[in-house]
This record gives C-alpha cells, structure tokens and sequence, in this order.
C-alpha cells in the first residue's frame, strides 16, 4: 500500500490530466482522454510506473507506511505517535476485502461486460474453414482449440484466470482466515490501496480482454499450434513465446506457493501462540518453528499481540519471504505476458511497494529480538536488498 502523498500524487494527475505537460516525460497522450481507448490506457499505464519512484522513496526514507506491526500507539518505542490524518482505524478482515477486491471487480466487469471476443478467445475456425461460414459465424470464440497436434488456449483468458486466482485468494479466503486479534488498518491506507488496486485492475484487465492479442498457449508435439493462429502476435507465434509465457505461468506459481506458505506460517505463529502459555509456546513451536515469544511493545508476555521469529526453509535467509514470493509470482506474469508494458508496471510497482517494508520488518525485528538470526540479513530478496 501506499500514503497519503501518493494518493493526491495519482489524484492531481488524473484531475489535471488535460493541462499536465506530459511530454517532456515521453509520455504521449490523446487531447481530449477517452475512457476505454488504448491511448488513456498507455498513459494511466505510464503514470502507475511513474509514481513507483515516489512510492518507495516515501515508504522507504521517509516514513514507514502505517500497516500491520508499524501502525503507531499512543506511545511507540520509536517515538512516532499515530498521525490525526490517518483517520479511523477498520477491523482488518474488513479492510483487506475493501482494498482488494477492485482487482476482483475488473476481471468479472472485463470478463462478462468489456471485452473483444477476437481477443480474449480463440477463433472456432481456422482461415480455410472460416471461409465456409457466414460473417456472423466467423467471429465464433472458444476457450480450448484442439487441432491435430495440439491443444491450443487464449493467452489472454490464462493470464486472466491467473489475475483472478490471486485477487480471489487476497480478496475473500485471504481475510477469512485471518486472525482475529490482527492490527486494525488506518482509513489513509486503505483508500490509498483502493486507489492502486483500482487502477491496476483497470490496467491489467482492460489490456488482457480488449487491449491486445497476445496469441495463443499451445500444448503439444506439433507445430500446427504455434503458426495455425493469424490473429497471433509474432512472438505468440514462435516457439519461443510459447516456452516463455509456459516458464512464466511455472514462475507465478512458485512464487503463488512461496507467498501462501509463508503467510500460513506467520498466520499459525500469531493464532496459536497467544492463547498458549509462554513455556509451552516456547517448546511447541521450537519443535516446528523455532520461535521465540515477545511482545510487540519491548519483552514481557502481558500484550495480546506477541511476535515471534519464524524458523521454515523460506526464513531462512529473508525476512519477508511472503514479499518474495508476491514479487517473483507478477514476474513470471509479466514473463507470462512476454513483458507486456501493464505487466512490467505493475511488477515494477508492486518491488517498489513491498520492498521497502520488507526493510522495515527486517529493522524492526533487528530492535526487538536480541536473538533474530544474523545469516538473515536480507529483507525481501536474498544477496540483493
């Protein structure tokens, strides 16, 4: 999530989009803006990878962003006191769905509501046969084509149902099993999200259903699937294409299980322990964590929010390896995509989003445990930050 700054950062840039000199960036941009053309999509697409460089500059030097274990009491050990402008605090489970369901919201309104069927599905027929149907017919889709040697699928519906899988996780079974003693979220921080989630999904959606053709994702021995398709892009067309998005949709599903594993972990850790007694939490979880107990305030067991060093494979050498797993999971989207310019902005936004406060759980575990491991000196990506 971002701050207040990075809100009216996004807000003054869309309120004043007709008088903003834009060019000197190297942005180009329609006069007057058209909601739904590919032009307004390339320049919301430029302006989310432009504000990354404000995002983590403020998150990262500046201030830590008010989220989870860095929300400030009345009285923070660092002496930093909740902000009046942060507004009210929202339970977290309530939170979570608020911030992450317009990406959920996208992918339904794009799938059912706005999309090019030439696009997002395949066509029934291939030239020699189209040519024996009407017009209307010609424009037939399909999920699934199965030629000869190979069963083809539109790369834009793969990479939609991808979206959709991690936003449904995030937006809806993600806040069911949360705890129910997690931090409640200030108002700043989800309008803040809302305002990212909303137009990322704009972003990713729009250019998957009625953006461009990224051709299609065969399976098989033949090479009837990779050249069958004229709608293909170029790339879509070659082997190479197709083995890059297959290695892509790998990679977003190893970085989908590094980030739910670590998740399940911290979950288990913050559940069970509270409602154990310091010395039976310290034996169990010794046994399959190798946790220690302390409290978020500086070492006795009274608070209801202990905390506790996490021991998996995954902890091993970072901090935040649920950020890791996030950021490698739109990698391969993006790889998925062949790099497609809304995938590479989002990628890049999310690193400069989850970074920095991967540095700040590593900090902060460093002045809270005497004991934190010293081979874990890395907060997000291991050898590099």
């Amino acid at each position: 999530t971002i701050l207040l700054i990075n809100f009216f950062f996004f807000g003054a840039i869309f309120v004043g989009c007709n008088a903003i000199p834009l060019y000197s960036l190297g942005i180009r941009m329609a006069s007057p803006v058209h909601h739904g053309t590919m032009e307004f999509h390339r320049w919301v697409s430029n302006i989310f990878l432009v504000s990354s460089l404000p995002t983590y500059t403020i998150t990262r030097f500046v201030i830590v962003a008010p989220f989870g274990r860095h929300v400030p009491t009345s009285s923070s050990p660092n002496g930093i006191n909740y902000r009046w402008w942060y507004g009210p605090t929202l339970p977290a489970h309530f939170s979570w769905f608020l911030f992450e369901c317009p990406n959920l919201l996208w992918s339904i309104y794009c799938y059912f509501q706005c999309y090019d069927a030439d696009i997002l599905f395949l066509n029934l027929f291939d030239d020699e046969s189209a040519s024996q149907y009407s017009n209307e017919n010609e424009n037939i889709g399909a999920i699934f084509v199965q030629r000869k040697d190979s069963i083809s699928i539109s790369k834009n519906l793969v990479l939609l149902l991808l979206f959709t899988l991690h936003y449904f996780n995030r937006a809806v079974i993600y806040p069911l099993r949360m705890n129910s003693n997690s931090h409640e979220v200030p108002l700043i921080v989800i309008i803040s999200a809302m305002t990212v989630t909303t137009v990322n999904g704009y972003l990713q959606c729009f250019y998957l259903c009625k953006g461009v053709s990224l051709g299609e994702l065969t399976v098989g021995v033949g090479l009837d699937g990779y050249t069958r398709n004229n709608r293909s892009t170029a790339s879509g067309k070659s082997w190479g294409g197709n083995l890059l998005s297959w290695l892509g949709i790998v990679t977003f599903f190893t970085g989908m299980g590094i980030n739910l594993h670590s998740d399940g972990v911290l979950r288990k850790l913050r559940r069970y322990g509270p409602s154990m007694k310091p010395t039976t939490q310290l034996k169990n979880y010794g046994n399959s964590f190798g946790a220690a107990l302390i409290d978020s305030n500086g070492g006795n067991f009274t608070t209801s929010k202990p905390y506790y060093i996490p021991h998996t494979p995954f902890f091993r050498y970072v901090s935040c390896p649920n950020f890791a797993g996030e950021i490698l999971e739109w990698f391969g989207f993006a790889m998925a995509s062949e790099f497609s310019y809304p995938s590479v902005a989002f990628l890049v936004y999310t690193a400069a989003n989850l970074i920095p406060r991967g540095v700040a759980h590593l900090e902060w575990y460093l002045r809270k445990f005497d004991n934190y491991p010293k081979e874990r000196r890395w907060a997000v990506i291991p050898f590099v930050v």
